[in-house]
């Protein structure tokens, strides 16, 4: 697997028919939308990655919620209830060499300590993608089945989603 980056218009043209879709515009900044591609059935879809917080140490891994961790530490969670479904042509690969397109650092040292971050969570994610899509797709047919159910009101409606998809062009947006 790999780090990608999702087109900005994209997310916010999703965000507009599901507001369940992270938001990825901040103020003035621009929060990167870093994440994962895994298939579910006939669909890519993109897994955003977020950081650590405190709350991960006191909630325990989840369908929809995926920690990232290296013994006891989590390194960052995945965010399978905020996947999306992703056209390739809105994607585009991390290279570390143009980061700081996506993410302002203080310094050198801040921006190394960042790809080491994000190797170390690659590593893990590898080596547990197995585990991963299983989980991804659990999710996803439990979505689809209980549409009401109270894990279905904090995830995206990738049904809904999956149809608007079909319709958006970045030139005229649908």
């Amino acid at each position: 697997m790999n780090w990608y980056i999702v087109d900005k218009e994209y997310v916010n043209y999703l965000h507009s028919i599901d507001n369940r879709v992270q938001n990825i515009e901040y103020s003035e900044r621009l929060k990167p939308y870093i994440g994962i591609i895994l298939e579910i059935y006939d669909y890519k879809y993109y897994v955003p990655i977020s950081s650590t917080k405190k709350k991960y140490y006191n909630v325990k891994s989840n369908i929809d919620l995926y920690k990232i961790k290296n013994n006891d530490k989590i390194l960052g969670v995945l965010n399978l209830n905020n996947m999306i479904p992703i056209k390739e042509k809105y994607i585009k690969k991390l290279k570390y060499s143009e980061i700081e397109q996506y993410r302002r650092f203080k310094n050198k040292v801040d921006k190394e300590k960042y790809i080491n971050l994000l190797n170390r969570e690659l590593q893990i994610i590898n080596k547990e993608q197995e585990e991963i899509k299983k989980n991804a797709e659990k999710l996803y047919n439990y979505i689809i089945k209980r549409p009401k159910s109270n894990i279905a009101k904090r995830c995206c409606n990738f049904k809904l989603l999956e149809e608007k998809i079909l319709n958006y062009r970045k030139d005229n947006k649908c």
